[in-house]
């Protein structure tokens, strides 16, 4: 096993462009997409419909700037428009005298946050200003605001099935979900060399060798395991560390769940392995696997906000559906190991069973 395994290595150490460039790939991409600075709010363009005096329009603006989610900006509509249908900002706001509308170039998940959070203070704007116009409600808000400090009763969301209400983090999506994507490719592609042995021949008379069969299986499948789960520690690493996300500070739990997802992959690139006879095979196989696990199971777009049942449906035999499932219930949702026992057993016994059919379907095309 030791001598297939450090084989591996050294044809690593000739050719190491692979595995670097799809390191580098989700460094790229996150940064772009998440940004490094998780403290900053995001920044929303804002500008108001002709119904709305420029005054009251400020006064809006500072209302929503209460808060701590969002940082809106007041600017001329021109301004905006060009802003928008440019890709400078993905979306902007339009203020009405007591609505609001969001202008989209193209479709963009977080505008359902930005909208959940507009719906949520027009409702409590417009309340409080139905409450002034009736006698003696002068400081209807200043009342409200004092008794908000001390609420007579605390309301705790919750779903039906116990899970925790659902929290949004883009950046943590972003690294959990390009990250695992990523490392599909990794994986797969690490184990290329058998298929190129089985197209060569060179597998069945490396079967026969003096080398024990459990011994060659193994020294590929430790360095395939060694090499993903390498890459997505240092990305977690790099993101905490260099660019200071917040993964939270359970990194053994964390460690645990890529060590889980690491090998239900690598079981996965096992099961491909037995059905591809030709590199060229695995090389269209792998990106049509890797891109619709990382659609259908949430790794581009939080598997929360999908409602088609046939899709979620599927999610449920994905690895990648568990591994982000359970990558965020520790960073997210601080969730305790009895809640992450789920995720890790349904990884566990998703790679024992792809790995023991690759294997018997691998010796079975191999003689």
């Amino acid at each position: 096993m030791k001598s297939v395994y450090l084989l591996q290595w050294q044809r690593f150490r000739r050719a190491p462009i692979m595995v670097l460039s799809f390191f580098v790939m989700t460094i790229i991409f996150v940064g772009a997409l998440a940004g490094n600075n998780p403290a900053e709010r995001p920044a929303v363009m804002v500008y108001a419909d002709d119904s709305l005096a420029k005054n009251e329009a400020e006064d809006w603006v500072a209302s929503l700037n209460e808060a701590e989610e969002f940082q809106f900006q007041l600017m001329d509509e021109g301004a905006v428009r060009e802003a928008v249908s440019s890709g400078d900002t993905s979306l902007a706001v339009r203020l009405l005298e007591d609505d609001y509308r969001i202008v989209l170039a193209a479709d963009d998940m977080s505008r359902f946050v930005i909208e959940a959070f507009l719906d949520r203070k027009y409702r409590e704007e417009l309340r409080l200003q139905q409450l002034e116009q009736q006698p003696g409600a002068d400081d209807i808000r200043s009342d409200a605001a004092a008794e908000m400090e001390e609420p007579a009763l605390r309301v705790t969301t919750s779903t039906l099935d116990g899970i925790d209400e659902f929290k949004y983090d883009n950046q943590l999506q972003l690294l959990f979900g390009m990250t695992l994507f990523f490392s599909v490719y990794t994986i797969m592609f690490s184990l290329m060399k058998i298929v190129e042995e089985k197209k060569q021949g060179t597998w069945n008379r490396l079967i026969l060798s003096p080398v024990a069969k459990w011994e060659i299986y193994l020294g590929h499948l430790a360095y395939s395991f060694t090499i993903g789960y390498l890459q997505i520690v240092m990305i977690f690493l790099l993101f905490q560390y260099v660019f200071n996300f917040d993964i939270g500070d359970r990194f053994g739990a964390i460690l645990l769940i890529i060590a889980c997802y690491t090998f239900a992959i690598v079981a996965l690139s096992m099961l491909v392995m037995s059905l591809v006879s030709r590199p060229q095979q695995l090389q269209a196989v792998v990106p049509i696997i890797a891109t619709g696990m990382a659609m259908i199971g949430g790794a581009f777009w939080p598997i929360e906000l999908v409602s088609n049942q046939l899709l979620l449906a599927i999610s449920k035999v994905l690895p990648i559906t568990y591994g982000l499932e359970a990558l965020k219930g520790v960073a997210i949702y601080d969730r305790s190991w009895q809640e992450l026992s789920e995720p890790i057993s349904i990884l566990l016994l998703f790679g024992v069973a792809c790995m023991g059919i690759g294997i018997n379907l691998m010796e079975r095309r191999t003689y």
